[in-house]
């Protein structure tokens, strides 16, 4: 059958101040239609039922995991003892996922992403399953580039790839976030897709390229799973303990031969920075703002407040955020630099982070 794992363990820390130690970007509502973890459960509902729809998140986030408001049975929750990347935040669920359906087929989603077109997204989604379903390899979901985008990693596309679902092409390669001129010959080349980061496998296919990529983490996950339900935490912090941090796309992807990826022109944004939400947002106007906000003689601004009022004027191409007890001010071509930041406040300033 087919599965859902949402991967919800980021931190989110270029959405300071609104993201936090105790409440991560996935839990915030940017856009406006509820909090982001909830969103993707929304969309993938319809694809998936909610039975079978699991998530993997750290400890620290349990407090904003109610499955009753989640939508999906408490065991499909799984927590993290620490953040160890994706690989091994995956390694966890597709062990979960394989011991009540060895034969399953799970779709791998980042739990904080937004989608534009919702319909054209779950037909990419069904296709993607039925595709890993009869070929046993990896999908992967590319979105086709609309400008050259330094701040995404890319996909270079090969040939077609012929059999029952159309649409699909081999992958030549994963390509690193490019400088301006490579990002600008990808656009050009047409031969290249933004990596959504969403891929599509069965459990059986990553059981295998696990033992064979990263034999250290099969190895600490088949301890932990190995044993008592009673004693499974303990053995699962032992094997994080000891587990490298790594990706699935350093780990595995990259040196993965076969995958294949479904071009996904479905309104995607990673929602990485204040920028990129103010770019998902722009239909709405040029001007976006939250609360109770007072724009004057402003252009191509962002502004959100949770508390009190926010007044801004003569202002063009700035981020303006108040949270709590906290206010960030900067220009949209800078927000990618909220990080930097954050590490400091991070620093100097512990609890505010």
């Amino acid at each position: 059958m087919d599965h859902a794992v949402v991967m919800a363990g980021g931190s989110g820390t270029r959405f300071w101040p609104e993201s936090r130690a105790h409440r991560s970007k996935q839990f915030l509502d940017l856009t406006g239609g509820g909090p982001m973890i909830r969103q993707t459960l929304l969309r993938l509902f319809p694809v998936v039922p909610p039975e079978r729809v699991w998530i993997v998140a750290g400890i620290k986030d349990a407090p904003h995991l109610s499955h009753r408001a989640l939508g999906i049975p408490k065991r499909n929750i799984l927590l993290e003892p620490e953040g160890k990347n994706t690989a091994p935040a995956m390694a966890y669920a597709a062990a979960a996922v394989a011991r009540e359906d060895p034969a399953a087929v799970v779709l791998a989603t980042p739990a904080d992403h937004a989608i534009g077109r919702v319909p054209a997204f779950q037909a990419v989604l069904r296709k993607g399953l039925r595709l890993a379903r009869e070929t046993g390899r990896f999908v992967t979901l590319g979105v086709p580039p609309t400008h050259p985008s330094t701040g995404y990693g890319y996909i270079e596309r090969g040939n077609p790839f012929p059999g029952n679902v159309r649409g699909a092409f081999e992958v030549v390669r994963f390509a690193e976030k490019p400088d301006l001129p490579t990002a600008k010959r990808f656009l050009r080349s047409g031969r290249f897709d933004w990596n959504s980061g969403l891929f599509l496998v069965s459990v059986a296919t990553f059981a295998d390229r696990l033992t064979k990529f990263l034999p250290e983490v099969d190895r600490e996950i088949r301890r932990a799973f190995h044993g008592d339900r009673a004693g499974f935490p303990k053995r699962l912090a032992l094997a994080y303990r000891r587990m490298t941090s790594i990706s699935v796309d350093y780990g595995i992807l990259e040196k993965e031969a076969g995958i294949l990826v479904l071009p996904a022109n479905v309104g995607w944004s990673d929602l990485g920075t204040w920028s990129s939400l103010h770019e998902f947002l722009a239909e709405r106007g040029d001007n976006i703002a939250f609360g109770d906000v007072i724009l004057s003689d402003c252009r191509n601004v962002l502004v959100r407040t949770d508390c009190g009022i926010a007044a801004v004027l003569g202002m063009d191409d700035v981020v303006v955020v108040r949270s709590g007890d906290a206010v960030l001010v900067c220009p949209r071509s800078r927000s990618e630099e909220v990080k930097g930041m954050w590490e400091e406040i991070r620093r100097r300033f512990p609890t505010m982070a």
